[in-house]
């Protein structure tokens, strides 16, 4: 089901932009939060990035988000302090298991929505990593305008 009514509001979060084959989304997402903790910030989150290309060559352009818990922070090289990340009027759908699979249907399902509402796409693709150790959810969120 999608949500037509979503946004993304965090305060205090760091980001940072890479380039990896897709196969390495795991442990880029582990480095990332190591660096994280390494610049001595309490991680607040979610963990959410976006992804910046259409990966037809398997190669992914992402930005990594981390909210923290810190109003201001030295941040090591090639990393991003934003006070307040905001985008507003995005839709939305939640993945709870087979991730990979369901991402790329995921994709076509908010798509064809834009296109059957007569909707423009405005921002990348967002996935905001949730739940706990046990259960796991994706929300995939994009931002649109009419």
């Amino acid at each position: 089901m999608i949500n037509p009514k979503d946004a993304i509001r965090y305060t205090n979060v760091l980001s940072k932009r890479v380039y990896f084959h897709y196969t390495e989304i795991d442990s880029i997402l582990k480095q990332f939060l190591n660096e994280v903790i390494q610049q001595k910030a309490t991680i607040k989150g979610p963990l959410f990035y976006s992804i910046t290309n259409v990966p037809m060559d398997e190669m992914v352009h992402a930005e990594l988000f981390m909210p923290i818990k810190e109003d201001s922070i030295v941040t090591m090289e090639d990393y991003y302090f934003h006070s307040y990340y905001n985008v507003e009027d995005m839709l939305s759908i939640c993945l709870f298991d087979h991730f990979e699979q369901k991402t790329e249907i995921a994709y076509h399902m908010l798509l064809d929505y834009i296109e059957h509402n007569g909707l423009n796409q405005i921002t990348p693709f967002y996935h905001v990593i949730s739940g706990d150790e046990i259960f796991q959810y994706v929300f995939i969120k994009v931002g649109v305008s009419s």
